[in-house]
Order: structure tokens, then sequence, then C-alpha cells
């Protein structure tokens, strides 16, 4: 049992994005996979960032919708 417990874990490592740059080309490509999770991590955060800001503006009335109704018609 622990025999193919040990199996699925080292299975998974090894296809995870972490343990395949490292079988295939050692620590150079845990390096670049490393740093390509964090470029990817950025852009994630920065469009996510980007939507909180637009979401924000658009929960603000805008001028119209504060103007009080016109009297007299």
């Amino acid at each position: 049992m622990i025999r193919e417990t040990v199996k699925t874990v080292g299975t998974a490592f090894l296809f995870s994005p972490f343990g395949m740059p490292l079988l295939v080309h050692g620590a150079a490509g845990l390096l670049v996979g490393t740093v390509g999770l964090n470029m990817i991590n950025g852009v994630i955060n920065d469009v996510k960032s980007a939507g909180d800001i637009l979401q924000q503006e658009m929960s603000k009335p805008s001028d119209r919708q504060q103007d009080p109704e016109p009297e007299g018609f």
C-alpha cells in the first residue's frame, strides 16, 4: 500500500509544473519554470486589480444620477 501511494505521489509530482522541468532540465528548468509561473501570476494579479478598479468605478453613481429631477414639467 505504501508503494502504491509513493508511485501515485511521484507521478503527480512528475507531471506538475515543478516536477517536469526538474526532471527534464534539472535546476535550470526549475529556475525557468519558476520565473514563468511568477510572470503569469503577475499578469493575473494585474488583470484582477484592473477588474476591481473598474468595478469600483461602475458602482459609483454618475453625475447624471446625482442631479435632482427637473421640476415644473
